[in-house]
């Protein structure tokens, strides 16, 4: 059985802000994506610390190669508001990322730039003054590794969350496929949530409708064709 995709959402913060930017690399950067060139004070640029290689609340986690490629897929991808895809445009667009490395905490830095226009004018507003300071990705991964056996998770028994010996058992986000939008949200701490069949659900319950998706039985049909001596 061909195991699908995920389609996931991870929690992560705005980190600073830099309200008319002065170096020339910025402007430079974000020009390659403008129809015409910005003057700086045209946009405001934010830095996101997106996503990183903690284990979070939800006992999911992705190794530092898979960073490198968010790191890399995120640039050119659009900022949202509340992951509204269908509902609204976006507001911003990330120009370049990083990874931020603090011990052993890596995370990936990306910069979006959001143009001063009317529309935007309260969102800008919103997050320098701290109003608006979570965010969150929304990407597709393959394979959630079980770090207990390295199996997929769909196909073992292992538990995300309980200890087996002296291993936590947690999910391990591995080969991801595309970044889709990063959002601003009300609240991060709401929690990450894997979105399939067009319907977000807990880690726990898509975990358990995949697990019973792999374990269903085939049913095999056959048919013969009688020809004619």
């Amino acid at each position: 059985m061909e195991l699908q995709p995920f389609f996931f959402r991870r929690e992560g913060s705005i980190v600073g802000l830099r309200v008319h930017p002065t170096d020339s690399s910025a402007a430079d950067e974000v020009n390659q994506f403008a129809l015409r060139p910005l003057k700086s004070e045209e946009f405001a640029v934010f830095t996101l610390d997106l996503c990183h290689n903690q284990i979070d609340r939800h006992f999911s986690r992705f190794p530092d190669e898979e960073l490198e490629t968010i790191n890399r897929l995120v640039v050119g991808r659009p900022l949202m508001e509340r992951h509204d895809l269908r509902g609204s445009l976006p507001r911003g667009t990330f120009f370049r990322s990083r990874l931020h490395r603090d011990d052993d905490r890596t995370s990936v830095r990306p910069d979006v730039y959001v143009l001063r226009t009317p529309d935007n004018a309260s969102f800008i507003l919103n997050i320098e003054g701290g109003v608006y300071r979570e965010t969150s990705i929304g990407f597709a991964f393959q394979t959630p590794e079980c770090s207990v056996c390295g199996r997929d998770l769909r196909t073992c028994d292992h538990v995300p969350g309980r200890t087996y010996g002296d291993v936590l058992c947690h999910s391990i986000m591995r080969n991801v496929l595309e970044v889709i939008e990063g959002s601003v949200v009300a609240s991060g701490s709401q929690g990450t949530g894997f979105v399939a069949g067009g319907r977000s659900s807990s880690f726990p319950d898509a975990l358990e409708s995949a697990r019973s998706l792999y374990h269903r039985p085939i049913e095999l049909h056959t048919s013969r064709t009688w020809a004619r001596e």
